[in-house]
Formats: C-alpha cells, sequence, structure tokens
C-alpha cells in the first residue's frame, strides 16, 4: 500500500525495472521514500484456485513481471475492475481530447487465471475499452475505481461485487473479517523486486470513526498528497497495532469477505495509504457499496460498450439479419437507458422475423427428419431464408432430400407420404377428410414441401413444440450454436429470460466478438 498515491510507488518501481513509465513531474527518489515493506503484508501465498477472480494490469509490451502495474477482479468475461488512480496519464502519452485525464485502451493488458507472474500460465488480455467513474477525483481520490472492457473474453471465474439488499449491506460493517489480495514488492529499498506470486492476508473492516481518526481532514502523506478518509465512499481495513496490509502494486486489486454462503464478496479495491503496514494507519479501500450501480450499469451489455449502440446492432444482425434502422438504434439506446439488454433480446427472439426463419426451419427439421437441427445445417437454412429463399422452397429442399428419401423410402405413392407426413407431425395417421384435402391439393400440382409447410406450421404443432423451437431459436440467435440433447434437457426448465441472460453471459458468447 505504501503512500497516497499508490501509482507514485508503481511509477518509480517502472523505471527500476526498466518499464516505459517514468516519475511524475517533481518525483521521490528512493532515499525520500519510507521504507517498503513485502507486499501483503503479514499474508500468505495464496493457493491454485484460492482467488481465481484476481487479475494483475500488465503494461503492454513488457514482461509480465517487469510489466505488473495493477492489481484487478474479474467481474466477468468481458469486465474487470481495477482503480481509477493506475489509469491516469502521467507521462502525457494520450491526447486529452480522446482520453482526458487517462491512458488509452493500448497501454494495458490484463493477466487473468494465475497465480504465478513468473509462469506461461493463464491468459493475457488486450484491452479494448477503459471507463474510469465519472466522479473519481484525484485530488481527494473519491470513486476510486475503473472498469475495463477486454478485447476477448477470460475463461476466469468472476466475482460479484457487493449488493445493496440489507443482507449484502451488512457484510462491510465494522469487523468483518476481509482479506485483500495482490502481487508487488517483496523486499525494501534498494530492492524493487516484485512477489512472483499471488499472496493474500486477513483484514479486519475498521469504523468509519476509527478511519477517520488515522486520516483526518487535511492529512497529507510524506509527497504532500491528499488522505483525507471519506466515509460517503471509502472503508478502511487492518489491525491498528499495524503487521498485516495491502501494499504497492495491489492497487486497485481486491478486498473481499465471505457471503453466508461461503462465496466471496467484492467490498473494496485497494485505493491509497501511509506506508504499508504501519500502526495506526490502516489501509483504505474504495467501498464498492456506493459505486456497485455504476459497475453493473457499465458492464451489463457484456462485451459491448455501454452506450449500446453495438449492441444493439449486433442482436438486429442476429436476429433479423440485417442493420436496425436509424428509428430502431434510436428507439432501442433511449429504452436501453433504463432497461436491462435482455428486454431487446426477448422481443427480436420472440419476433415473427425470427419465427419465420429459426423457428420454421427448426420445425421443419423436426417434422422431416424427426430430429432437431446440427448447427451447420440451421446455419445454412437461417441464411437461405435471410437471402430471399421463400418458405416453400426451403420445405421442398427438406421433402426431396438424400435424408428424406432415405429415412423413409422413395415413398411415390402420395397417400403414404401423407401417412408419414401425419406421423412425424402428430403421431397418428390422417383422418378422412384431412387425407381427402391435402391428397386433392397434391394431384392439382402442390408440391410435397407446401404440405410439410402446413402441417409443420400448424397449430398442434406449434403448441406440441414450442419449449424445443423455443430454446434452440434462443440459443442458435445468440450463440450461433445448436443445443445438444443434455444442453436441451437442461434448458427446458429455464424461463425465456433466465435462458436469455445465461447464454448472454456466457464465455461462449463473449467469444463470438473481438474488440
Amino acid at each position: 500500500m505504501l503512500a497516497a498515491p499508490r501509482w507514485t510507488i508503481c511509477l518509480l518501481l517502472a523505471v527500476v525495472l526498466g518499464g516505459a513509465l517514468t516519475a511524475p513531474a517533481s518525483p521521490a527518489t528512493a532515499d525520500d521514500l519510507p521504507p517498503v515493506e513485502t507486499n501483503i503484508i503479514g499474508g500468505t501465498k495464496a493457493t491454485a484456485g484460492q482467488f481465481p477472480f484476481a487479475a494483475a494490469l500488465l503494461r503492454r509490451g513488457e514482461s509480465r513481471t517487469a510489466g505488473l502495474a495493477c492489481g484487478a477482479s474479474v467481474l466477468s468475461h468481458s469486465w474487470v475492475l481495477t482503480a481509477a488512480h493506475c489509469l491516469l496519464d502521467e507521462d502525457d502519452e494520450y491526447p486529452d481530447s480522446q482520453y482526458g485525464n487517462y491512458v488509452g485502451p493500448s497501454k494495458y493488458d490484463v493477466l487473468t487465471g494465475t497465480t504465478s507472474l513468473t509462469g506461461t500460465g493463464g491468459q493475457r488480455l488486450r484491452v479494448a475499452a477503459i471507463y474510469v467513474h465519472p466522479s473519481y477525483d484525484v485530488a481527494d481520490q473519491d470513486d476510486d475505481v475503473a472498469l475495463l472492457r477486454l478485447a476477448r473474453p477470460t475463461s476466469s471465474a468472476a466475482v460479484a461485487v457487493i449488493g445493496t439488499s440489507s443482507a449484502e449491506l451488512a457484510l462491510d460493517d465494522t469487523g468483518a473479517a476481509a482479506t485483500a489480495a495482490g502481487w508487488g514488492l517483496t523486499s525494501p529499498p534498494p530492492s524493487r523486486t516484485i512477489s512472483p506470486d499471488l499472496r493474500s492476508v486477513g483484514l479486519p473492516v475498521q469504523s468509519d470513526a476509527t478511519c477517520t481518526a488515522a486520516y483526518p481532514p487535511g492529512k497529507t502523506d510524506p509527497f504532500g498528497n491528499m488522505t483525507e478518509y471519506h466515509a460517503s465512499n471509502m472503508l478502511c481495513a487492518g489491525p491498528m497495532s499495524g503487521g498485516k496490509d495491502s501494499c504497492s502494486g495491489d492497487s486497485g486489486g481486491p478486498l473481499l469477505v465471505r457471503a453466508p454462503d461461503t462465496s466471496w464478496r467484492l467490498i473494496g479495491t485497494v485505493s491509497f495509504g501511509i506506508g504499508c503496514a504501519e500502526a495506526g494507519h490502516p489501509g483504505v479501500y474504495q467501498r464498492l457499496t456506493t459505486t456497485s450501480s455504476w459497475i453493473a450499469r457499465t458492464r451489463r451489455l457484456g462485451p459491448f460498450n455501454p452506450d449500446g449502440s453495438a449492441f444493439i446492432a449486433q442482436q438486429y444482425r442476429d436476429f433479423t439479419g440485417h442493420q436496425p434502422s436509424a428509428g430502431q438504434l434510436s428507439s432501442w439506446r433511449t429504452k436501453l437507458a433504463g432497461q436491462p439488454g435482455a428486454d431487446l433480446i426477448t422481443a427480436l427472439a420472440a419476433s415473427d422475423t425470427w419465427d419465420r426463419n429459426a423457428g420454421m426451419n427448426i420445425r421443419l427439421y423436426r417434422a422431416a427428419f424427426l430430429r432437431n437441427p446440427d448447427t451447420a445445417g440451421l446455419a445454412y437454412w437461417v441464411q437461405q431464408r435471410w437471402g430471399g429463399r421463400s418458405a416453400g422452397w426451403i420445405a421442398n429442399q427438406f421433402t426431396s432430400s438424400s435424408e428424406f428419401e432415405g429415412r423413409y423410402g422413395a415413398l411415390t405413392d402420395d397417400g403414404a407420404f401423407l401417412t408419414q407426413l401425419y406421423q412425424n407431425v402428430f403421431h397418428r395417421d390422417p383422418d378422412p377428410s384431412g387425407r381427402d384435402f391435402w391428397l386433392h391439393r397434391l394431384g392439382a400440382g402442390e408440391r410435397r414441401g407446401d404440405v410439410l409447410l402446413s402441417l409443420s406450421d400448424s397449430s398442434e404443432y406449434r403448441k406440441s413444440t414450442a419449449t424445443t423451437v423455443r430454446i434452440i431459436a434462443t440459443r442458435f440467435g445468440l450463440l450461433r450454436e445448436a443445443p445438444t440433447p443434455s444442453v436441451l434437457t437442461a434448458s427446458a426448465a429455464m424461463s425465456q429470460r433466465a435462458l436469455i441472460d445465461s447464454l448472454s453471459a456466457s464465455y461462449r458468447y463473449a467469444s463470438r466478438f473481438s474488440g
């Protein structure tokens, strides 16, 4: 943790290790610094899988050790949370007209899925977009959080941010047993060696009164940086006797507590402090209950930026085969300002446009071949429909296919053909009036595919296949993948909204997109 602001030490560390960063305009020298303690003071080496969501922010183009800048936490396959101060453009490398006071996405990668900086495991992923909390104040260090959208998804597990229910709010109360985790320095100056392994330490959450006494109004660190404690958006943790703390290199990393179900909750991000593990100065963390709504709102569209434009365009391409009109884009952007993204997916997945394409093709597969479509086949026929082929033309391809003939034989007699379709669709022979009706139509030149299309589109068949068709069409719409029988069975009890939420939050969904 060392002194506030945390990036002061990170900058000096980068210089010593040969990194691209340089110290600020009036840098402190190593001789000026207070004693540096081991990273995650008083803690232990984390075990594999203990904190699967722990991530490291690395300077692009540098090694995993020399490039360590800050810690971070995986919130989903596409988003990680870190500290806003880790993203300040201290060297004025990026144009203010585009990035303001912050670095651009090309500055950093995020390392996930490993506890080791020296090994080769884990995923090193590029940052596609940076979102700093709009109320972050570099002078007061208020709202010291930022979100990074990854260019490609991480397969690592995510951690849940503390919620705002009464039960969740109690998790960061005074005396709560919290845990901090991160990488960083392991020896005092002149060594600037970082920890090769993730470490963690248990820290008690202190009361606001205790934290205010430790960091009173007007208090500054040895470098003149403001270190006031603001209970409105900060919390502090660590024994007042010292000896346990987070330290430099941990900025942006997680402060965690166990929920009643034993899963982790992220209650804070490492922000600032005076010294490391000094008596009377517990570490200060961003209190995430005050920023959880912004975090949720910013990352709610998964692998897309929060303004909604790219998200809306992708849903229209997936479920209608074309780009949204200017009016549709504008309308949904307005709606999504106050509604979940799943509302748009729900509407398009239930639209007649999607049913008359994917839904129709799925019913044709089941009625003609007594099976659900495979991914490649469904993708082909969906594209044919969007390419202008009529439903009747597609149905006739089914009845004249080698699979159809191979399953049922030539069926040269119209009566035998009709009986087979009725068995497939209704599990019975045709009634006399129905048989006479369709035999007359076939005798008058009706194509067999048109009969297949009509029977598969009947209200009786729609009702009997509704759940299966809905699941397959929704999964294919979002993932471009038909479900396996086991997946189909597992999804049968899910509501449509639960299915959409699950699929749109999946690794496979995020993997479809890059950048």
